[in-house]
């Protein structure tokens, strides 16, 4: 088989360090089992200089709601600009900011070490979050990896954790200016110095801090099990060589450098990845044989989700040149969206999202294979 082929890019690397409520003693960690919202209140309380005086009324935060989901304690007006009253000019670390509609805006994304590989394992059965840490082991966070989402996030308190650092220039901060649902929370970039997963470490790697404390609200995506402190988006996913979801496995493999070569044995397609701004990953694709863009959405747990039009069942849909007939559908609450297609119609498939190639490899899994061949015994 002919492949397209490999596109390379250069991609401009963001180290904006603008500090986030540093204390003279050091930040209580987290557990890797999340604070309960007792440690939240003690960690705050321990905190001094002025984290003191700007959280001082967020005591209650990560409380749970009484239909169970995490509460939203957004900060307030004051707290917030508090928080973005102290900035670095980025061009002191030899970074990228362009004027903007309203402003200032920022491109790149985090920098990783070559050859740095790792297989991480996910949480929870099917659902695509895994455990980072910051530079030291007690500090971790529950990270969502969302190929939809087009920027990464991280919960407020977090970020504290994680000592994030505010993005801006002359005044002027950089807020998320894009149609994602933040659940009418202000989010601001930023960049945390370093990342690891397992033993693969990203330098310098940007978030969008959402300016409220436990929760993530509609970003978390209705996972509430395991409760997620940051998500992964596609932004800083096209650093990777090639990304690997294997759903049944329960592993997201990451490579920095090294590039995938797909197995032609169990090869069944390959999907050209396309643009589509204001969304995640997007390849080609079909429904009811009219060519459209598809977001690949691992976090969502659906097998097909549209707004074009209302419909329980879509006829035909095609990932690539993979024909899938008769898919269960939801309705997308605004029709220009792109279709998504959910983990439930992703789960059959080993998946390898090769960013600098710009395709999606299908592969069949080796558990499928291996059923077959005792069909056929």
């Amino acid at each position: 088989m002919n492949l397209p082929t490999q596109l390379r890019s250069r991609f401009l690397i963001f180290d904006f360090r603008v500090p986030i409520y540093r204390s003279a003693t050091p930040l209580q960690r987290r557990d890797p089992r999340r604070l309960s919202s007792t440690n939240r209140k003690s960690k705050i309380g321990n905190r001094q200089s002025v984290a003191i005086l700007i959280l001082s009324s967020l005591l209650l935060a990560g409380c749970i709601s009484n239909n169970g989901e995490p509460e939203d304690n957004p900060l307030s007006s004051a707290q917030i600009e508090m928080c973005l009253s102290r900035t670095r000019p980025p061009q002191q670390f030899g970074f990228s900011i362009f004027a903007v509609e309203g402003g200032v805006a920022y491109a790149g994304r985090g920098r990783l070490h070559p050859n740095h590989f790792t297989s991480a394992e996910m949480l929870e059965e099917n659902i695509p979050v895994i455990r980072m840490r910051g530079r030291s082991k007690r500090n971790t966070m529950t990270v969502l990896v969302d190929t939809s989402s087009p920027v990464s996030w991280m919960e407020f308190s977090t970020s504290q954790d994680f000592n994030a650092y505010f993005m801006g220039i002359n005044d002027n901060v950089i807020p998320y200016r894009g149609n994602y649902n933040t659940g009418g929370i202000k989010a601001f970039a930023s960049v945390v110095t370093q990342v690891r997963i397992d033993n693969l470490f990203i330098e310098n790697i940007p978030f969008y801090i959402r300016m409220s404390q436990g929760s993530l609200g509609p970003l978390a995506r209705g996972i509430h099990k395991p409760e997620i402190d940051a998500i992964v988006g596609y932004d800083n996913l096209r650093s990777f060589e090639y990304v690997q979801f294997d759903l049944q496995d329960n592993t997201i493999s990451f490579s920095a450098s090294q590039p995938y070569t797909p197995n032609p044995d169990i090869l069944l397609d390959v999907a050209k990845i396309v643009k589509a701004p204001g969304y995640g990953l997007a390849i080609e694709g079909k429904l009811d044989d009219q060519p459209i863009p598809l977001i690949l959405d691992f976090a969502g747990d659906f097998s097909l989700a549209r707004g074009d039009i209302k419909v329980a069942t879509t006829r035909l849909l095609q990932m690539g040149h993979i024909s899938l007939r008769d898919v269960p559908t939801l309705v997308l609450p605004t029709h220009v969206a792109p279709p998504r297609v959910g983990r439930k119609l992703l789960t059959p498939y080993l998946i390898t999202i090769c960013n600098n190639e710009g395709v999606v490899y299908f592969e069949k899994l080796m558990e499928n294979v291996e059923s077959e061949e005792e069909s056929v015994e």
